[in-house]
């Protein structure tokens, strides 16, 4: 049976056009093509962190008052895949890093007032049978189940008074908070499976929190 799809003519005049264009302005013509094609191409596929399972989820972040003065706090859930549990399992250690931002909200753009960047591992001793949390005070906390340890590193608390930087009345601010793994902490061998296995995605995005007042 012919086909039914006729070939596609490029128009005389435009053909003509691009003749007349010297070498350079042709290339110039082409790299925009090619890279509005590429772009279109990429837009297509799908977000390596779009929906994952195992991302970590930030549930809270809060300015909260204490007897020396406020302090920043946040509620995260983090979800381990398969991957990284048997990594665990097999004495790989895994780390991430809980970023805290509190930013006074500005008429032309925002300024960050205060930054800090929250460590936590987390390691399982075999011969022990426990899961060990090394928290950002560098204390180590021992744990017989992998749920307790992931809920000890669930309420990351920033114990560095804000003093002088206490949010100001009439001034608006919001809390940005990420929880980011690690994966350059990870064995050599294993850091190219976790840049492109969603398995090892366990990084949250940036959430946003306006303080309450």
């Amino acid at each position: 049976m012919p086909s039914l799809a006729k070939p596609f003519r490029v128009p005389p005049a435009i053909t003509s056009a691009f003749r007349s264009l010297s070498l350079r302005e042709r290339e110039i013509i082409r790299d925009g093509i090619l890279s509005v094609g590429l772009f279109l191409c990429l837009s297509l596929l799908p977000s390596a962190g779009a929906a994952n399972p195992y991302a970590a989820i930030i549930r809270r972040a809060d300015l909260v008052e204490t007897d020396s003065g406020p302090q920043l706090q946040a509620q995260i859930d983090y979800q381990l895949s398969p991957s990284a549990k048997e990594a665990l399992h097999k004495g790989i250690a895994l780390n991430w890093r809980v970023l805290l931002k509190l930013r006074a909200v500005g008429r032309l753009w925002d300024r960050t007032v205060y930054s800090r960047e929250l460590p936590y591992r987390i390691r399982f001793h075999a011969l022990l049978n426990q899961y060990e949390v090394l928290a950002p005070n560098q204390a180590s906390e021992m744990f017989l189940t992998l749920n307790a340890a992931l809920g000890y590193m669930s309420n990351p608390r920033d114990s560095t008074p804000l003093g002088a930087i206490s949010p100001r009345p009439g001034q608006r601010y919001y809390l940005a908070v990420k929880c980011q793994f690690e994966r350059e902490d990870l064995p050599v061998p294993l850091r190219p499976f976790a840049y492109l296995d969603p398995q090892w995605f366990l990084s949250s995005d940036w959430t946003l929190w306006p303080i309450q007042k």
